[in-house]
């Protein structure tokens, strides 16, 4: 998947952080009928706290919710980017769902005359980040941890879950918008795009820079939000909603 349609009323959801212990998307998405659907729904990752596709035992725990996702693409177009709490997601979900691989990341997506790039935010974060989230990816490493939390009865998964509920998910960084400006100069010289769209760092911000525009996404995780995209007479909006429908 090269480049999409990014529609009028599509959903963008980054950062639930799905689990047993955090079931909020969970509630909200399953309390929807197909004619509450939007016609697009674009899951920005990290929607899963703990989903890799190559680890069985990662999958079992979150079935519920990888059922869920697959019975509402059946009624809208499902877009998945891959995080860094969720990935190897082909093996999951079948071809109704678009899995996009950090490695395809941005996903360009177009609306109208607006060139948007889609990233769940993790990039650019230096080589030390990149052996990381190459070593988390590989098939064997997945297998054999998977193997050591057979054996172990779980010990594996029971340690990344309680590591994973020790952050702090919702914590204000600061000078996030000079960073981001920074960060938008370097990635203009690899990509081209008007608007640079990711979640990751759950900081919740808009802004324009020149003539360019960043959106860095609510995570859902701490306040039950998500944006919607929605034509305007500069081209588009990203206008938030909270799952209890008030639109902030």
């Amino acid at each position: 998947m090269k480049s999409i349609v990014l529609q009028d009323g599509a959903w963008l959801i980054s950062d639930a952080h799905y689990a047993h212990y955090r079931t909020d998307l969970y509630r909200f998405l399953s309390s929807l009928s197909p004619s509450d659907l939007p016609p697009q729904i674009i899951l920005m990752g990290d929607i899963f706290d703990l989903l890799f596709g190559n680890a069985k035992n990662s999958i079992e725990i979150n079935l519920e919710m990888v059922d869920l996702l697959k019975e509402i693409s059946l009624s809208c177009e499902v877009v998945y980017l891959e995080g860094n709490h969720d990935f190897g997601l082909r093996e999951i979900f079948d071809e109704r769902i678009h899995v996009v691989a950090r490695r395809d990341q941005p996903l360009m997506a177009h609306f109208d005359s607006k060139s948007i790039a889609l990233h769940h935010g993790d990039c650019m974060q230096g080589i030390g980040y990149e052996i990381y989230t190459a070593m988390i990816r590989n098939r064997w490493i997945n297998r054999l941890l998977n193997t050591v939390d057979t054996v172990s009865g779980g010990a594996i998964i029971a340690w990344l879950e309680s590591y994973n509920r020790s952050k702090e998910l919702c914590r204000y960084i600061e000078n996030f918008e000079k960073k981001m400006k920074t960060r938008l100069k370097k990635l203009l010289v690899r990509y081209d795009f008007d608007i640079w769209v990711e979640g990751h760092y759950h900081q919740n911000i808009q802004f324009n820079d020149r003539d360019i525009g960043y959106v860095n996404l609510p995570a859902f995780a701490c306040d039950g939000a998500f944006v919607v995209a929605c034509a305007s007479k500069e081209g588009i909006d990203f206008k938030q909603k909270r799952i209890n429908n008030v639109i902030v």
